[in-house]
C-alpha cells in the first residue's frame, strides 16, 4: 500500500537529510508519495519574495530526488505557504489537514544556546497536539544504514507505533524489525515480556511483515532512555521507534526542556 509522507523542507543545508533518508531506506522510492512542504516568513514587508523563494527551493528538491531515484515526478508534489506567526503549528495545521502517514522533519543543527533553550520548529512539533507519525532525520551518512529498533511496552502508544513500524515496513523486505523492551525488575505484576511481544507481534505480521524479520530483545534496566541509546550505540540502526502519549509540559520542563 503506498504511503503519502509529509517532508518538511527549510532553507538551508539540513533540508536534503529527510529526501536523503527516504530514498535509503525504502526498497523503492516509488512505493511512497511525498508531498514537500515549506513555511515562508510570516507575509509583510520583510518577506517580499518568500514564498516564491521556496517554491524555487521546493522545485530544486523535487528535482533532486527525481533525478537520484529514478521516481515519477507524479509521485512528488510540493507546497509552500505563508506562516502565521507558528511554523510548529503550521506543519501540525498540514499534518492533520492532508491526513498524511508520517511528519518528517530533518535534524536540526544547533548551537549550544539553542541546544539549552530548544528553540528548534521540531521540539515544538512535539509538544502540539498530533495523531500522526513523526519521523526526525539526521545527516545520512555515506553507507546507508539497515533495521529498525522498535520500542514496545503494554502502553497503547507503543502499540500504535508498533502498527505504525508494520505498515511503512510491511512491503519493505530491506529492514529487519528488533522488538526491544526495557524491564525493570523492581516493578511486580506489570505485564510479561513475552505478552508484549506477542501483541507487538500481531500488529507487524498483521501489516505483511514476515515472521523471520521480526526478533527479540530484552535487557534489564531502571532507566528506559539509556538503554536504547546504549542498544543504538552497539548496532547502527536505520530508525528507532518509540510511542508517544499525551504529556503536559511541567513547570520545569517549560523553563528547562529537555528533549
Amino acid at each position: 500500500m503506498e504511503k503519502h509522507l509529509l517532508v518538511c523542507v527549510r532553507g538551508d543545508s539540513a533540508s536534503s537529510y529527510a529526501v536523503r533518508f527516504i530514498k535509503n531506506f525504502f526498497h523503492s522510492p516509488c512505493d511512497v508519495r511525498i508531498t514537500l512542504f515549506h513555511v515562508a516568513p510570516p507575509m509583510n514587508s520583510w518577506s517580499k519574495g518568500a514564498l516564491a523563494k521556496g517554491r524555487n527551493l521546493l522545485d530544486e528538491i523535487r528535482q533532486w530526488f527525481i533525478d537520484n531515484s529514478f521516481c515519477d515526478e507524479s509521485k512528488i508534489d510540493v507546497k509552500s505557504i505563508h506562516s502565521r506567526g507558528n511554523t510548529a503549528r503550521e506543519i501540525v495545521q498540514e499534518g492533520h489537514k492532508g491526513m498524511y502517514d508520517a511528519v518528517i522533519l530533518s535534524r536540526q543543527a544547533q548551537s549550544v544556546l539553542e541546544e539549552f533553550f530548544d528553540y528548534s520548529v521540531g521540539s515544538k512539533v512535539i509538544w502540539e497536539e498530533v495523531d500522526f507519525p513523526l519521523w526526525f532525520c539526521k545527516c545520512p551518512e555515506e553507507l546507508a544504514r539497515k533495521d529498525v529498533l522498535l520500542c514496545v511496552d503494554e502502553d497503547a502508544p507503543s502499540q500504535r507505533i508498533a502498527d505504525h513500524v508494520g505498515f511503512v515496513l510491511g512491503d519493505n523486505p530491506n529492514h529487519d524489525i528488533t522488538m526491544f523492551h526495557v524491564h525493570d525488575s523492581r516493578e511486580k505484576g506489570a505485564t510479561t515480556s513475552e505478552d508484549i511481544f506477542n501483541i507487538t507481534r500481531e500488529h507487524l505480521e498483521g501489516n505483511g511483515v514476515a515472521p523471520e524479520r521480526i526478533r527479540e530483545l530484552v535487557v534489564d534496566s531502571d532507566d528506559v532512555t539509556k538503554a536504547i541509546l546504549a542498544e543504538v550505540a552497539r548496532k547502527p540502526y536505520a530508525a528507532v521507534a518509540a510511542g508517544r502519549g499525551k504529556h503536559d509540559k511541567t513547570a520545569i520542563e517549560k523553563l528547562f526542556p529537555r528533549s
